[in-house]
């Protein structure tokens, strides 16, 4: 029986939408002045990180067909260091940004099954390798807004008064003072929001170097199974922190509009 080459592919179904209209609505708020807590850019910076590794391929490859990159995010720790050690408090107050994450990799390249008679053909398949290449660095910040920080207080003793203590206590006489059989504690604690983290953007420049070369055919072919990687990636983050802050209302923003044409 003869097969059926009859294609089974086609438009199933296919409709044409007409427009639907809308109504644009001003949006409504509050009108202040009131506070507001919302998250405050404290700095974005931009920040190189430079990295070099050697990828391992499954198959011996005969040339790199594409390669797709995504960059990833594991850790990104800001640690508050004060000002400088001057003390100028008009300096801008300093941090550290401990940065790790790592750069998801697709290599798209084709493989060498076989060669034709004359050596002058090679036939392959396109085969692909996924890698994970990790970084880690360390940063200087200065903050164009300071975070906002409350350290926890002393635990501080309260004695109590007491004018009528009788017993064996200090030869048994009446003493007006403090009381030594109660004592109470005062112990404040403050919580602080958390500096984190946005991803803006990546920019990354790469090199790829052939290694373990190996002759395929003729001279000018030849396979490899590693790659020397050296890459140089930029990465823009803001750094944040929610804070509370003063939102005037339209009437505060006319009147100081008013105080400065004065």
């Amino acid at each position: 029986m003869d097969k059926d080459f009859t294609c089974k592919s086609g438009v199933i179904e296919s409709e044409t939408l007409t427009e639907c209209s809308n109504e644009l609505l001003t949006p409504k708020g509050i009108n202040g002045p009131f506070v507001g807590k919302v998250p405050v850019v404290l700095a974005e910076p931009v920040i190189q990180i430079d990295v070099e590794s050697v990828i391992q391929l499954d198959e011996p490859a005969l040339e790199i067909k594409r390669i797709k990159k995504n960059l990833f995010i594991t850790q990104c720790k800001v640690i508050e260091t004060g000002y400088d050690f001057d003390r100028d408090c008009k300096s801008p107050r300093k941090g550290k940004l401990f940065l790790s994450g790592y750069v998801r990799k697709n290599i798209e390249y084709a493989t060498v099954d076989c060669t034709n008679e004359y050596k002058d053909g090679i036939s392959g398949k396109i085969k692909h390798t996924t890698v994970k290449v990790p970084f880690k660095c360390v940063t200087d910040i200065k903050f164009d807004v300071p975070p906002v920080v409350h350290a926890t207080g002393e635990t501080k003793q309260i004695a109590l008064f007491n004018d009528n203590i009788k017993g064996n206590d200090y030869c048994g006489q009446e003493i007006i003072g403090s009381d030594p059989c109660e004592v109470s504690f005062i112990h404040k604690e403050f919580f602080n929001e958390k500096i984190f983290c946005e991803l803006e953007e990546v920019k990354i420049f790469e090199d790829d170097i052939l290694k373990d070369k190996f002759e395929c055919g003729s001279k000018d072919s030849f396979t490899f199974d590693k790659i020397i990687e050296k890459m140089v990636i930029f990465v823009r983050l803001k750094l944040l922190q929610k804070q509370q802050v003063n939102i005037p209302g339209k009437a505060q923003d006319h009147d100081n509009d008013k105080k400065k044409y004065r």
